[in-house]
């Protein structure tokens, strides 16, 4: 299989995970009206659901993670590139594509240790009494992967690098 049906693959991937994240935080937020709702008209909210919202919120955000950057969405600020020109601009973007990439594995260790370090000392929610490890592994998962697509979108070309060309 050539790169660039890899990377159509890959991104196809990422965006698939990314609307199943965005419907599930549309459901978290209609959840959470639903809770307000009954909190205050009957004064009988859902039962742990602020436990349960935090976490389930810290999965569905890191799970978007990996298709801001498969498509190079996150935020940059190229002022200088343009003013210096191509080969220049193009050194800058692969040098913040690594840091960025670094970043995010860095981020992926310290989750998986923490999802770990939650589940050897047991940690459960409060009201619930449920463990908060697989939550924490779910979010250590999405950051995973967020730190594979930084990785290899860090030695894809840029799209202006192809048009230039």
């Amino acid at each position: 299989m050539s790169a660039p049906a890899k990377s159509a693959r890959v991104e196809r991937a990422a965006a698939g995970l990314a609307l199943a994240a965005v419907i599930g935080l549309l459901l978290l937020a209609l959840a959470t009206a639903l809770d307000v709702l009954l909190r205050y008209v009957f004064a009988s909210p859902i039962r742990g659901f602020v436990d349960i919202a935090s976490l389930a919120g810290a999965v569905l955000l890191a799970a978007c993670f990996p298709y801001v950057l498969v498509v190079r969405a996150n935020i940059s600020v190229d002022m200088l590139g343009r003013r210096l020109g191509g080969a220049f601009k193009t050194a800058l973007d692969r040098f913040a594509a690594l840091v960025t990439a670094a970043f995010f594995v860095l981020m992926a260790w310290q989750y998986v240790r923490f999802a770990l370090e939650m589940r050897e000392t047991a940690q459960v929610i409060p009201v619930l009494r449920w463990g908060v490890w697989p939550w924490w592994a779910g979010v250590a998962l999405f950051i995973v992967l967020a730190a594979a697509a930084a990785v290899l979108t860090a030695w894809q070309r840029q799209p202006e690098e192809a048009d230039n060309e």
